[in-house]
């Protein structure tokens, strides 16, 4: 598999579980399946929307790129919340999920051309 497929193979996976973190908001999931999607999303979705831009030597490189940007959103975003009282946790997943779709749309797109 080139880069190119892998790298769109991947945004559609990671853009079906944004989509699906998105849906379990709106329609009010709650339980272990949604903690788990949840974790899922928070751990890989943003961090590699952003890290598939850059043209690494190995894909660990990304995966591990990804795991520590997404991680630094995810607490950037709680302790934004927090300073602002502004805290809706279910809200701000909402926004996260839906911003993140666009990169991911992106390189979906990309894979096109």
């Amino acid at each position: 598999m080139t880069d190119l497929a892998y790298r769109r193979t991947t945004a559609i996976v990671l853009l079906s579980v944004a989509a699906l973190t998105a849906l379990s908001v709106l329609i009010g999931v709650s339980g272990p399946w949604r903690l788990a999607l949840t974790v899922l999303f928070a751990l890989t979705v943003p961090g590699w929307a952003v890290a598939a831009y850059v043209r690494p030597w190995r894909q660990s490189f990304v995966w591990t790129v990804a795991v520590g940007v997404s991680l630094a959103l995810s607490i950037l975003l709680s302790q934004a919340m927090l300073s602002l009282g502004y805290w809706h946790p279910e809200r701000a997943l909402l926004g996260f999920a839906l911003v993140s779709m666009v990169p991911l749309v992106h390189h979906i797109m990309r894979g096109n051309q």
